[in-house]
C-alpha cells in the first residue's frame, strides 16, 4: 500500500535552503532591476528625440522578472515545507507554473537588458539615464540567473539525492549512493566485483 500524506526528506530540504538563498538574491536583483530601470525609463523621455519603444521594453521586461523570481521563490518554499514535514503540499502542481516562469525569465533576462544597451547608446555617459540603464541591465542579468531559471524539480535541487526507495531497484550492495536526480533507479556501488543484484526495494 502507499502511503500518502507529508514524507519529511531532510537531505532534500538541507539542499533547497541552499537554493532558497539564491532566490531571494534573484529576489532582490529583480527589485534592483525594476527600480533601475524605472529611473532610466523616466530620465530618458525627457528627451523630446527619444523613442519610447526600449524604455517600455525595459520596463516590461523588469516587471516580469520580479513576477518570475517571486513565483519561483513562492514554488520552492512551498516544497521545503513539505519536506521539512511542515506542510502537505501536492509537489506535482507546482512543476508547470515554475517551468513556464522559466521561459519567461530567459526571454525577459534577454530583452531586459537589450533594451537598457539601447538606452546606454541614446544617452552620454554623463547622463542620469546612462548609469541608471547600465545598473538596470546588470540587475537583471543577475535576477535571471539567480531567481528565474531555477525550474522546479520533484526530486529537489540538482544533485539531491532523491528519497523515492519506494519504485527503486538496488543494483549492488554499498554505503555510498551514486543517483541522478531525475532518475528512477538508486544505485548503491560497492563494486563491480563483490556487488550483486537485488530485489526491488518495498
Amino acid at each position: 500500500m502507499v502511503e500518502l500524506g507529508i514524507q519529511q526528506q531532510p537531505a532534500v530540504a538541507a539542499r533547497a535552503r541552499g537554493l532558497m538563498a539564491l532566490l531571494r538574491l534573484g529576489l532582490l536583483s529583480s527589485l534592483v532591476g525594476l527600480a533601475c530601470a524605472l529611473m532610466a525609463s523616466r530620465t530618458l523621455l525627457r528627451f523630446e528625440q527619444t523613442s519610447r519603444l526600449w524604455p517600455m521594453v525595459g520596463n516590461l521586461a523588469s516587471v516580469l522578472l520580479l513576477l518570475v523570481c517571486a513565483g519561483q521563490w513562492y514554488v520552492w518554499r512551498q516544497a521545503l515545507q513539505e519536506w521539512t514535514g511542515t506542510k502537505d503540499v501536492s509537489l506535482i502542481h507546482l512543476i508547470a507554473p515554475s517551468a513556464f516562469g522559466r521561459w519567461v525569465a530567459l526571454l525577459c533576462g534577454i530583452a531586459g537588458p537589450v533594451a537598457c544597451l539601447q538606452m546606454i547608446r541614446q544617452t552620454a555617459p554623463s547622463e542620469a539615464a546612462h548609469r541608471w540603464a547600465a545598473a538596470g541591465g546588470i540587475a537583471m542579468i543577475l535576477a535571471m540567473a539567480f531567481g528565474g531559471i531555477h525550474r522546479f524539480n520533484p526530486a529537489g535541487p540538482r544533485g539531491v539525492l532523491p528519497q523515492r526507495l519506494r519504485n527503486a531497484r538496488v543494483v549492488t550492495a554499498d554505503s555510498e549512493a551514486h543517483v541522478d536526480p531525475d532518475a528512477e533507479t538508486v544505485i548503491l556501488r560497492r563494486g563491480a566485483d563483490q556487488g550483486e543484484a537485488l530485489p526491488p526495494v518495498g
